[in-house]
């Protein structure tokens, strides 16, 4: 695999709350349920995990361990507290799973907030399918199917708040969450930007799944995918500005967080979350670059001796535990931190 592509496939491997009144967000327990879900037809199957606020006592159980990264915990299908709830969609990147922003869905069911993480078919991390990885328009509309199941799923229907939902995405995933906020597919606009630049790793990846090379796929690909439930997207270290239409982008009216990496160490930011900002109306964004964060700060830590399991074991991919310890918890505060504000900043988080 070029090494460009497998830093991009690395990458991608991607909020907000208002509490009831009578409640405090400090005693939650973060929960963790699995749930299924299908397009209309049964064109493609979902799956992921949806993270809430419960009073489960006890010590947590395991969702997910791992030799490389830490492991992750939380009360399994344990009942969801009383209340009514915002929720935030959250988009892995290519190549990655619902674990990969765990931290981050953990971290708001504690505050009260639900988190729903579908696995993109054809993008995750054991299901890499070529056919569904063309079909890169059905990511957004994968966000808008999962929300569809949850706000009908008799575990959580009764305890969401319709009006509060959030989006956020990392990497490709936040390619995702911009086209679920309205932006669309430019695919003659992106091939001219490749014809100039053919090496760079989103030119790759979509030319490696031949993303918009069939006529008959255009109509799809460009069509507008926004969902309107959306009242604010976040995007983190996004992947893939270059692919969407510059008017689109202008057009966006709600309000969007661009988060960035100040150490440039996977994506460029000038034609990433700086072009992104840039592109979106002045008083819509707010772009924050953080100085000492990496591109994989934004997904989990790894434990000590990781980076090594990495280079012993797939040579090439160790970059991804790069200050992945105690370095990137110190940056999983940081970037925590900032989406709650934005939250209270735009009034979706009391004050």
């Amino acid at each position: 695999m070029n090494t460009n592509l497998r830093q991009l496939c690395l990458g991608a491997a991607i909020v907000f709350g208002l509490t009831a009144a009578s409640t405090d967000a400090a005693e939650y327990a973060p929960a963790v349920a699995e749930f299924k879900a299908e397009h209309p037809g049964g064109e493609r199957a979902l799956a992921g995990h949806v993270w809430y606020p419960s009073h489960a006592q006890g010590a947590p159980g395991l969702l997910r361990g791992s030799a490389v990264w830490r492991d992750i915990t939380g009360h399994l299908d344990a009942r969801i507290a009383p209340g009514v709830f915002p929720l935030v969609l959250i988009s892995h990147g290519m190549y990655g799973n619902t674990v990969n922003q765990a931290w981050l869905a953990k971290r708001l069911a504690a505050e009260g907030i639900i988190s729903v993480l579908p696995n993109h078919p054809g993008t995750t991390s054991f299901d890499r399918d070529a056919f569904e990885a063309r079909r890169l328009w059905l990511r957004a509309t994968d966000l808008s199917v999962s929300l569809d199941q949850v706000l009908t799923d008799p575990r959580f229907a009764d305890h969401i708040d319709g009006t509060r939902i959030a989006a956020a995405g990392h990497s490709l995933g936040g390619y995702t969450v911009m086209a679920a906020s309205g932006a669309r597919h430019d695919a003659e606009g992106f091939a001219d930007y490749c014809a100039i630049v053919p090496m760079r790793a989103d030119c790759e990846a979509l030319d490696t799944w031949q993303v918009g090379t069939d006529p008959a796929d255009l109509d799809m690909l460009q069509s507008d995918r926004s969902d309107p439930r959306i009242r604010t997207t976040i995007a983190m270290d996004i992947g893939g500005t270059q692919t969407f239409d510059p008017e689109s982008l202008a057009e966006i009216d709600m309000p969007i967080l661009v988060l960035g990496s100040g150490r440039q160490d996977m994506l460029m930011q000038d034609v990433e979350s700086r072009a992104l900002a840039a592109a979106l109306p002045r008083d819509r964004v707010t772009h924050i670059e953080l100085s000492t964060v990496g591109h994989f700060d934004f997904m989990g830590q790894c434990v000590e001796g990781g980076y090594e399991i990495l280079a012993r074991e797939l040579p090439g991919d160790e970059m991804v535990c790069i200050k992945g310890m105690q370095h990137r918890a110190a940056q999983h505060d940081r970037i925590f931190d900032l989406v709650m504000d934005h939250f209270r900043d735009t009034g979706i988080v009391s004050q």
